[in-house]
């Protein structure tokens, strides 16, 4: 009878560890819910980050698409009537750098293209008073300058 009694005792103590050891129906529930709310919460964020990405994509192809307008528009504007080459070695300087502008990729870029036509501008007018481009020269490249302006704005 011993033994029986200590078997009995050792398959109660095992059931007894057994339930101990396992978790109640609503436990169960609980963490399945927590899985199911974690898993639920990654979908978000993922769904979030494909919402990011996407509109990310889109400004940048707005973006891309007004730079492409712009240059264009810059394209169509007529060339100035110069009189000289140092009148027209500043349009072309002025005009390959109002592009470079408005293509700038970075703040600092088009802070260095806007100083650049600020220097060609300058130049330009030392010129002038140089006596090596004519008024007529000097008025032509700044109107040149204010069309390439009024037009790149005209887009955004």
């Amino acid at each position: 009878m011993k033994k029986g009694k200590l078997y009995l005792m050792s398959l109660a103590m095992g059931a007894i560890f057994f339930a101990c050891n396992n978790q109640t129906p609503q436990e169960k529930a609980t963490d399945q819910m927590e899985k199911a709310e974690n898993k639920a919460q990654a979908s978000s964020e993922d769904a979030m980050a494909t919402s990011e990405s996407a509109a990310a994509k889109n400004t940048e192809a707005v973006i891309y698409s007004n730079i492409a307008a712009a240059n264009e528009a810059i394209s169509k504007i007529p060339a100035p009537q110069l009189s000289n080459a140092e009148a027209k070695s500043l349009y072309t300087r002025l005009g390959k750098t109002v592009v470079d502008r408005i293509n700038a990729k970075t703040a600092l870029e088009a802070m260095d293209k806007e100083d650049a036509i600020q220097r060609i501008k300058n130049d330009t007018a030392r010129k002038l008073q140089a006596g090596e481009i004519t008024q007529s020269d000097y008025d032509n490249i700044l109107k040149y300058l204010a069309d390439c302006f009024a037009a790149s704005k005209s887009i955004n």
